[in-house]
Order: C-alpha cells, then sequence, then structure tokens
C-alpha cells in the first residue's frame, strides 16, 4: 500500500518545551526530573543520562552564578528530527560563563568542573547575552553524528 499525505502527516516531529524555575538550589533536581519525564514524550530517543546530567550542570551554573537580578530562570529543552538535543538555560546574567581550564580545579574541590563534565559527554556549549540575561546552550549531538 503506498503511502499518503495523511500517512505523512501522522509521523510525530519532536517539540519544543520550556519552563521557569526558581533561582533556588532545589530547581536543579526539579530541572533533571523534569527532562527525564518530558525528554521522551518531546521525541528525543537519544541518551538520557547524558541529557540529564547536561541540565543539571547547566541549572547549577545558573544558580550559583546567574542569579542576577532576576526571580527565575528558563530551561528549554529541544531534541531535534535528527536525534540531537538542545538544552538551554536563561539565567539572570549578562556575564560570560567562565569553564575552568582543564586540570585547573583542585582534586578536593566541589565545584568548577561542571562546563568541562559537559563537553566531555560530547556536547558544545555557546552563549550568549541579551540585555541583562544570557542564555547558555549545550548542543548534545546524536548518537550516530558521534560515531
Amino acid at each position: 500500500m503506498a503511502a499518503t499525505d495523511d500517512d505523512a502527516a501522522q509521523v510525530v516531529a519532536p517539540r519544543d518545551w520550556a519552563g521557569e524555575f526558581a533561582v533556588a538550589h532545589v530547581s536543579v533536581p526539579e530541572a533533571r526530573r523534569t527532562a527525564e519525564r518530558l525528554l521522551p514524550r518531546l521525541g528525543f530517543n537519544g541518551d538520557l543520562e547524558a541529557a540529564r546530567t547536561i541540565v543539571s550542570e547547566l541549572m547549577t551554573n545558573a544558580v550559583l552564578h546567574g542569579a542576577g537580578d532576576g526571580s527565575y530562570l528558563v530551561l528549554r529543552l529541544a531534541p531535534r528530527a535528527d536525534g540531537a538535543l538542545v538544552v538551554e538555560v536563561v539565567d539572570n546574567s549578562p556575564a560570560a560563563p567562565r569553564p575552568a581550564a582543564a586540570g585547573g580545579v583542585g582534586t578536593g574541590a566541589e565545584s568548577g568542573r561542571g562546563l568541562l563534565l559537559v563537553a566531555a559527554l560530547g556536547a558544545r556549549v555557546t552563549w550568549a547575552a541579551v540585555g541583562d540575561r544570557k542564555t547558555v546552550r549545550a548542543l548534545l549531538p546524536s548518537a550516530e553524528e558521534t560515531r
């Protein structure tokens, strides 16, 4: 049987989701659980553990370093049709993220490795400031792109 235009309309394309979170430590696990619950529903079939870790690290950085004067953070999850995932966090500071230099964080330090960890997972991190806010974006490539 040949495919029709109606059949093509039945294909579910990935969708985006965005939500607001308080600038508070409790928002980090809340955002991580939200990503874990929503990403499969949004059409993401990639590495869910890597995605959760990226959400956690970007949200932690925003809570610790991007508080500014605003009252909320925005998390955006955007699975792409090619299997990649875009994770964005908008915070309340236009200051550039400062990733630690490789080997530059002491072995006893409990922080300072977040963006290095995100990069180690294969994601490419970019950022852009608009007014008094900034968006930090991580692109986690699809499994096929990393082979």
